[in-house]
Order: C-alpha cells, then sequence, then structure tokens
C-alpha cells in the first residue's frame, strides 16, 4: 500500500512539473559600444551603472546591442552580469571596419530557467542577424529571440540610402521567420534605428503576407521621431528623449493562448513615465526614479538609449476540448490599469451562445436592442461567428476610436489601446462593446 501511495505522490508531483507555469522576463539594451571608454570615462567607470539597472529588471533573458567583438561578451558576463548568467557565442561573419567581428547583439540567459539550444548568425546588410533558441527547463516551450542593429541615420543626409540598408536587413530577417511554423514562438529585439511605422523597414516586419510576421505591442502608427504624441514609446536619447529606436516586436503565436505567451501590459521602457519628452530623464519629476535617484544617474550614464523589457509566460496550458474552455457569457471587463498612461488592456468574451448575457452591475450598462437597430453588420457572417464592434467615447458621447469592427468566433479576446495614436487628454471615457444583440459600456479613466 505504502508502495502505491509513493507511486502515486511520484506521478502527481511529475504532472505537476510537466504543467508548470513561469513568467520570464527578456530585456533589451543598447550598452553603447561596450567595452569602449567615452567621453573620457574607463568602461570600469561606467559597469557599476550597467549592474545597478540590470539588478533593478533583473531579466531572466538579455540581448544587449553594439557588443563589441567576443572578448566583450565574456568580459560583460564577468564584470556586470555574474554567475546567474551564461553568454552565448554567435557564428562570426568576419571584421568590419570599425572593428565588429560580426556579434553586435550579445545574448545572456539564467541556465537556472532557461537551455540555449542554437544559436546563430543570419546575414544581413550593414551587420548580421542574431537568432538564439532557448527552451524552458520547466515547461520544454521552446521561444526563438532574434536580435537586431539596423543601420542608423547619418547627420546631415537625406538618408534614403540608410533606409534602403534597413529595409534590405529585414527582408533577410524575413526569409528567415517565414520559413518558421505559424505555431513557433519568436520575438524580435534591439536597436531598429527605425524612425516611423511608415518606413518600408518597419512595414516589411508587420506585413502578413506570410506567417513570419511581428506585432508591435503598443500599436504605436506614425513618425515616431520629434513627435511628442509618441512620448511614452521613446526610447532614445537618455538625456534628450524624442526618439523611439528600441523595440521587442512579437509573434502571433505569443498572443494566442498556449504554450508561450506575451503577458498583456507587460512591456517597458526603463527611465520613461510617460513624461519626459525632450528632457534628461533623470529630472528629479520622473516617476521611475523618485524614490532611487541614483538608477536615473546610472540610466544617463550607462548609455544613451534607455532599457527595455517585456514578460512572457511559458507553459501556458490549452485545453484539448477547445469548447470546455471557451465562455458560456458574453462579458466586457473592467480595462487595466485604470486610471491609465498611455496604454490599457480591454478584454472582452464572446461565447457558444449568442443570447448568455451576464447579470447587470453598478459598473457596467447592459442594452439588449434588435440586431438591425444600431448595429454594424457583416455581408459574410457565418453561423458560429458574431459581428463585434468595440469602440470608445468621449463624455460628450462622441466616438473617438473604434478599435474592433470584424467577425469574431466564440473566444476570449484582449484588446490592448495606446492613446500614442489619438489626441486624448485626460478625463472619463466610455468602451462599449457591441455583439449581435449583446452591448455593455463601461467606464475608463485616462491620466497623463
Amino acid at each position: 500500500m505504502k508502495k502505491k501511495n509513493l507511486l502515486i505522490a511520484i506521478y502527481l508531483l511529475v504532472v505537476s512539473i510537466s504543467f508548470s507555469q513561469e513568467q520570464l522576463r527578456l530585456m533589451s539594451y543598447n550598452i553603447l559600444n561596450y567595452p569602449n571608454s567615452r567621453n573620457g570615462s574607463s568602461i570600469a567607470v561606467i559597469e557599476p551603472h550597467y549592474k545597478n539597472i540590470i539588478n533593478k529588471i533583473n531579466p531572466d533573458l538579455l540581448v544587449v546591442v553594439e557588443m563589441v567583438q567576443q572578448s566583450g561578451v565574456t568580459q560583460f558576463l564577468n564584470n556586470v552580469l555574474g554567475s546567474d548568467y551564461a553568454a552565448a557565442n554567435v557564428t562570426i561573419k568576419g571584421t568590419n571596419s570599425s572593428g565588429y567581428d560580426g556579434n553586435d547583439c550579445a545574448f545572456y540567459y539564467k541556465p537556472s530557467k532557461v537551455k540555449l539550444i542554437e544559436s546563430k548568425a543570419i546575414s544581413a546588410r550593414t551587420r548580421v542577424i542574431s537568432s538564439f533558441k532557448v527552451v524552458s527547463n520547466s515547461s520544454n516551450d521552446t521561444l526563438i529571440i532574434l536580435g537586431v542593429h539596423l543601420k542608423a541615420n547619418d547627420y546631415n543626409s537625406d538618408n534614403v540610402l540608410n533606409q534602403q540598408k534597413r529595409t534590405d536587413a529585414v527582408i533577410s530577417l524575413r526569409k528567415e521567420t517565414d520559413t518558421y511554423n505559424p505555431k513557433t514562438n519568436f520575438l524580435v529585439c534591439g536597436d531598429f534605428n527605425i524612425f516611423s511605422s511608415d518606413e518600408q523597414a518597419f512595414q516589411k516586419l508587420v506585413d502578413k503576407t506570410n506567417s513570419g510576421y511581428v506585432i508591435d505591442m503598443t500599436n504605436s502608427i506614425g513618425n515616431w521621431s520629434g513627435d511628442p504624441k509618441f512620448s511614452s514609446v521613446c526610447t532614445h536619447s537618455s538625456t534628450k528623449l524624442d526618439t523611439r529606436l528600441d523595440m521587442i516586436l512579437i509573434s502571433q503565436s505569443l498572443v494566442e493562448k498556449g504554450g508561450v505567451d506575451y503577458v498583456d501590459g507587460s512591456f517597458k521602457i526603463f527611465g520613461n513615465d510617460g513624461n519626459q519628452f525632450n528632457k534628461n530623464v533623470a529630472n528629479t519629476s520622473n516617476a521611475w526614479f523618485i524614490n532611487e535617484p541614483q538608477l536615473a544617474v546610472s540610466v544617463t550614464t550607462a548609455s544613451d538609449h534607455l532599457p527595455i523589457y517585456a514578460d512572457f509566460s511559458f507553459g501556458v496550458k490549452t485545453n484539448i476540448d477547445e469548447n470546455k474552455s471557451l465562455p458560456n457569457t458574453f462579458e466586457l471587463y473592467q480595462n487595466y490599469p485604470n486610471p491609465f498612461n498611455p496604454n490599457t488592456t480591454i478584454k472582452y468574451s464572446i461565447p457558444m451562445s449568442s443570447f448568455d448575457y451576464p447579470q447587470d452591475d453598478k459598473s457596467s450598462v447592459m442594452v439588449r436592442q434588435a440586431h438591425h437597430d444600431n448595429a454594424d453588420v457583416s455581408p459574410s457572417l457565418s453561423r458560429d461567428e458574431v459581428h463585434v464592434t468595440l469602440k470608445i467615447y468621449d463624455m460628450l458621447g462622441r466616438e473617438v476610436a473604434t478599435l474592433v469592427n470584424e467577425n469574431q468566433k466564440p473566444g476570449i479576446y484582449n484588446y490592448q489601446f495606446s492613446i500614442n495614436n489619438y489626441q486624448l487628454s485626460s478625463g472619463l471615457y466610455f468602451y462599449q462593446l457591441k455583439a449581435g444583440e449583446f452591448v455593455q459600456t463601461r467606464k475608463m479613466i485616462l491620466m497623463k
């Protein structure tokens, strides 16, 4: 009997380990030609500042941009990161006139959390693209991390050629990612040196023609340089924050439920609280550093770029019987965070039955009306779909944004709303879900 109980206990332990879920943090950081000295300061003076920043963010996976030669990779590991981390080696593609040896994007990881199973260099214009494949120790889920450093613009130039160089590099990247299975979990991060969502390089990154496209979680559309509307996504420079250069872009599979998932709203720009446009981020009003002014000094001393990071859940279970995991009712959930600035996530559910409604509550307004009254109708609606709109209104009832207007199947949906695409002032707003005969409205507060 004791033996039987022991076997059952071991089985349950194995099952629990097999289905364990773990959240890992990925960080990307341009560290300004490490280990070269700068502004008369030796790198030994700069290294403690890197250490302060990395200890605060505590990434499990770290992509470092502007790493000079393999010796720099080892030095950063020993002098900044320490024994919790290991470093990947990248295939060397030759040395250019600046002394780079193809190892421009270094990669570090915690062996206690993941195993590195592949690292390789993808040939591309100006600089190689680095690819790192890791497997979670706890869930055996795989994630591919692509590190990029695209060609920068030059001063006093029209930069048409540099834009073309960035486009050519992205074409090489897409040749790689378009070979991936649609379910492959991958992301692209680093210093893109792209100044607008209209630039061809960015358009090719997000082009959905094949499965190798990526998604910008901030949903920032426009010219990211010199426009205060995009203050919350700026990453450069730390002493005059006015441009977005650094990004983490994710695959569709990281949005969909199961395996590895991007944690909604977890993307952060360390040192940018949304109120530092054209400012030195070390100023006393920065919410990131109010209680830790020494970190502000570290951020401006260590690099001209701000670090960025995001969290990912590994071991997210999917139900084999999809119908069992589908919601039973329509529901528009309270946005999170609320109040918000600049991003918030709006979640809603579409059930199998088109006539189930949640109970009224104090924070929602429920309206049931005929489908032909006041509804956006799609002519190609199939039996298992309902036409869904998600819109935002101001206090006067004026529509300020349409976030969703399409047919959708039963399921749970998350939409990340960013004010960067709209001219909105602080105050109270309403967001409304319409799905067939169902209508629900909730309040949210924008606080700048």
